[in-house]
């Protein structure tokens, strides 16, 4: 294996704007970038931050995609030797799982499997949050239909139902809204038939079929406040930076589009760093909450990489060289760093976005206006205003190649499917 300084970093699904974040901020440091991908046409390998593309099978085939990585290694091809990079729970669970395996031929920076399993299932980890003092929704657990029909008359609030993970969920189905006097049981009967798991998952876990039921609060779902960081898991509080989601698509339960910097509440640091000591976690992390009643609930742990990880990179905190770092056990130079993003101070009102989408937001809104449908949200002035320290998803200074397979991607998703496109940005 590659000398600890020296070594390349290996990074996965090339289309994710979380991959492209860390590319940069790797490449920008010297380090040797390489993607592995099923598709050369995704945003990522268009960086110039990538020196090495690797064909690689598409990981909706868990199996086949992990031989394939094990073999890479053995026979030390340009993949063998490099920091791994998780992307998506189902990569990280797939790390974690096979971590022995990996660590032979690779660079991890991972927890035990149980830490990675208790965050990804919303059920172990609802009971982290109640052992450590992190608040979270009313939420029922029901192992089947008969369960939840005895706990029916009790629930008087509006609820959604959302898997327990996202782990090998063959729909990627993030909820399900239950309207106003629907039938819960037939909804969740439909849920569960629509929505399957893979077989290793639920021979490892055959309860994680069954949905869990929340209680939704609609309104908090708008202002989304999120702790994104890097834990090294001894309780000490970890590196945080804080936003809040104030646009997404599709507008109802969707993926950030906009995001606005604010400040840390020294409180949720504080419960988060608990909430990574009992779960056993170090690394890299978002938590996402929602505001009720002047309460912060947790909603969801991503122990990987995220979309919008370039927000936190431009405010000095360089998610993925620390994993590196952690990964290539470069302890010192991990400290430093450490020091360095702790001490960062904002100067201003740092904001993220992907402006490309955002524009369409506008061209649909100024339509609507003239025809008296809806009131602009002004998202111009917004853009305008925040200029100086905007953070777009795409676009950055000598790499201009992803922007152009990023507009590429979204004219032929605007032309195969053109109805639910336009819908996913109108407000409904």
């Amino acid at each position: 294996m590659q000398d600890a300084k020296t070594r390349g970093a290996l990074l996965f699904l090339g289309d994710y704007y979380g991959t492209l974040a860390a590319a940069r901020c790797l490449g920008a440091r010297g380090i040797d970038v390489a993607l592995a991908d099923s598709s050369r046409f995704v945003r990522t390998a268009a960086s110039r931050h990538v020196r090495h593309f690797i064909k690689a099978p598409p990981l909706a085939d868990a199996t086949a995609f992990l031989g394939w990585l094990l073999e890479e290694g053995k026979r030390g091809g340009e993949a063998a030797g490099r920091v791994l990079y998780p992307a998506s729970d189902e990569l990280v669970f797939l790390f974690a799982q096979h971590r022995e395996e990996l660590s032979r031929y690779f660079s991890l920076y991972l927890p035990p499997f149980e830490s990675i399993y208790r965050i990804l299932n919303k059920q172990r980890l609802s009971e982290a949050c109640v052992r450590t003092g992190v608040s979270v929704p009313t939420t029922w657990f029901p192992r089947g239909e008969e369960e939840l029909r005895a706990l029916v008359a009790g629930i008087d609030v509006e609820v959604i139902l959302k898997p327990k993970t996202q782990i090998q969920l063959r729909s990627g189905a993030k909820a399900a809204e239950i309207p106003k006097g629907g039938d819960l049981v037939e909804s969740f009967r439909t849920f569960v038939k629509e929505n399957p798991y893979g077989p290793e998952l639920t021979a490892h876990d055959p309860d994680v079929v069954w949905p869990m039921v929340q209680a939704y609060h609609r309104k908090a779902a708008f202002g989304i406040y999120s702790l994104a960081g890097f834990s090294e898991g001894s309780g000490k509080l970890p590196l945080v930076r804080a936003s809040r989601k104030v646009l997404q698509r599709p507008r109802k339960l969707g993926i950030g589009l906009c995001f606005e910097g604010t400040e840390v509440l020294p409180s949720l640091r504080e419960h988060v760093g608990a909430l990574c000591k009992d779960l056993g976690y170090h690394g890299m992390f978002e938590i996402e909450f929602i505001e009720h009643d002047g309460d912060f609930l947790l909603i969801d742990f991503n122990p990987r990489g995220y979309s919008q990880m370039a927000f936190e990179v431009s405010r000095g905190l360089p998610l993925p060289y620390l994993h590196y770092l952690g990964a290539t056990g470069q302890h010192e130079e991990l400290a430093h760093e450490w020091e360095r993003a702790d001490a960062w101070k904002a100067d201003g009102d740092y904001v993220y976005c992907h402006e490309l989408l955002l524009g369409i937001v506008m061209a649909g809104q100024a339509v609507n206006e003239k025809l008296g449908r809806e009131r602009s949200e002004h998202w111009e002035t917004w853009a305008r205003d925040h200029r100086p320290r905007l953070t777009d998803a795409v676009r950055a200074k000598g790499d201009a190649l992803p922007r152009v397979v990023d507009a590429t991607k979204h004219v032929r998703e605007l032309i195969r499917h053109p109805r639910s496109f336009v819908k996913s940005f109108t407000r409904g």
